[in-house]
């Protein structure tokens, strides 16, 4: 199975999500390519009805570590269940400590949701390795700054999901996130042992997104 998740952070209000709705070419879904989008969480709802029927799955940008009760603007694993299959855990963007992480990739696993779980050094995904995880490399010598893409080293990305291999299984999906686009994901895709793509700037132009999902 292939994953391409786009993570759309805090962007796009209701009316751009009918555009990329409308927009999204769904001619370039697959059986074997798991399309996953995780729009603002007030968005959660509308997006899930719209993209739901085109065979897009939702996912969460983050999620609570508390079950439930007085936590003011937290969102626990038993309401993002009924809308979502998947939530986005320990993005590098938060900073969250390795144990914060932990915690909310456990939340997940005891509400059926499936964790995407960002890391940054591939040596420290061991700490994180759960049945049922998706694993999502964030290289931070590639992710983008404001917008613009950086320009990526294809052989350091194959090093480093190399290294990553060593500790995770075959089975256990890994995928890379760092200013992928339609120009290279090219490379990306011909990667032995990645499992996928975490896009977020690129994956706002529905078009753009559409290529990225074609590549696969």
């Amino acid at each position: 199975m292939k994953y391409i998740v786009a993570n759309w952070k805090m962007n796009m209000n209701i009316q751009d999500v009918i555009g990329w709705a409308a927009g999204f070419d769904t001619a370039v879904l697959k059986t074997g390519v798991g399309v996953i989008v995780a729009p603002a969480s007030i968005h959660i709802f509308p997006v899930a009805e719209l993209l739901k029927k085109i065979g897009v799955d939702i996912s969460a940008q983050d999620i609570s570590i508390e079950e439930k009760g007085a936590h003011t603007g937290e969102m626990g694993a038993f309401q993002v269940k009924e809308m979502c299959k998947y939530a986005i855990v320990g993005h590098s963007e938060r900073k969250e400590a390795p144990e914060l992480v932990i915690k909310k990739i456990d939340a997940c696993l005891a509400n059926e949701i499936t964790p995407i779980v960002c890391f940054v050094e591939p040596e420290k995904v061991e700490m994180y390795k759960r049945p049922g995880a998706i694993y999502a490399w964030e290289d931070p010598a590639n992710i983008s700054k404001n917008g613009k893409y950086r320009e990526k080293n294809t052989k350091d990305i194959k090093e480093g999901v190399e290294k990553i291999r060593e500790i995770l299984n075959d089975g256990e999906p890994l995928l890379y996130g760092g200013s992928v686009n339609g120009q290279n994901i090219p490379d990306l895709v011909n990667i032995e042992k990645l499992d996928g793509v975490l896009v977020g700037n690129a994956s706002l132009d529905p078009k753009h997104f559409s290529g990225i999902v074609a590549a696969y």
